[in-house]
């Protein structure tokens, strides 16, 4: 009984910087992208890091908002002007028959805002692929990792 509230207690405080993050994040995006409903949130790692949640305004529309962690920088994306992350995660899918997605997240690439889809490929290596949120295009990919 000991080690189940112990595993609790340490499960609950290694959870405790991303639940701090995801609660900051979706403040700003209430704040800032006047989100009344709170979707999905993603947490994109590769160079800068970026936070994004997505949702609904009290108009119905469906907002994106981009947050560069390291300075709040935001960005605010129709949901309509690019692809979603399941059209993502579905082309990873697609072109790279993975055995498992580990993650999918939303970030920007230089300029260019990006969803990136990390797997496990069939070998057991890891590897990613970014696409384009605008067009959907392979911007890039690296396996075997």
């Amino acid at each position: 009984m000991v080690a189940i509230v112990s595993l609790g207690l340490w499960y609950h405080h290694i959870q405790s910087p991303l639940n701090t993050i995801r609660n900051q994040a979706e403040q700003i995006a209430k704040d800032r992208g006047k989100l009344t409903t709170i979707d999905d949130f993603y947490w994109y790692k590769h160079g800068q890091s970026y936070l994004a949640v997505s949702g609904q305004t009290a108009q119905q529309k469906s907002i994106l908002v981009l947050i560069r962690q390291k300075d709040g920088q935001v960005t605010l994306l129709n949901q309509k002007s690019g692809i979603s992350a399941a059209t993502a995660q579905a082309q990873a899918k697609s072109a790279f028959k993975p055995r498992k997605v580990l993650d999918v997240a939303l970030g920007k690439r230089k300029s260019q805002v990006v969803w990136d889809v990390s797997f496990i490929d069939s070998q057991g290596k890891l590897g990613y692929v970014s696409y384009s949120f605008k067009t959907g295009n392979q911007v890039r990919a690296i396996r075997n990792i």
